[in-house]
């Protein structure tokens, strides 16, 4: 869990996001796409990215100061 944590700390914010929103977005849009179509799928998928992406960094930034702790 360690290793988790210092990869998704130390991996440059942009890249993390963009990994997230890509994550949230196939999770999400690909089964929209199946059941309700090409619309859904934009409009879910984009909408599960980009809240999971502000989540990601709402919890980067919040625990940033509790970094020392973790790589020690």
């Amino acid at each position: 869990m360690r290793e988790i944590a210092y990869l998704v700390l130390t991996t440059p914010p942009p890249l993390m996001v963009s990994i997230v929103f890509l994550v949230a977005y196939v999770a999400i849009g690909i089964p929209a796409h199946m059941i309700r179509g090409a619309l859904a799928r934009d409009i879910f998928g984009t909408m599960a990215g980009v809240f999971a992406s502000l989540f990601y960094l709402t919890l980067v930034l919040g625990f940033q100061t509790g970094i020392q702790n973790l790589f020690e």
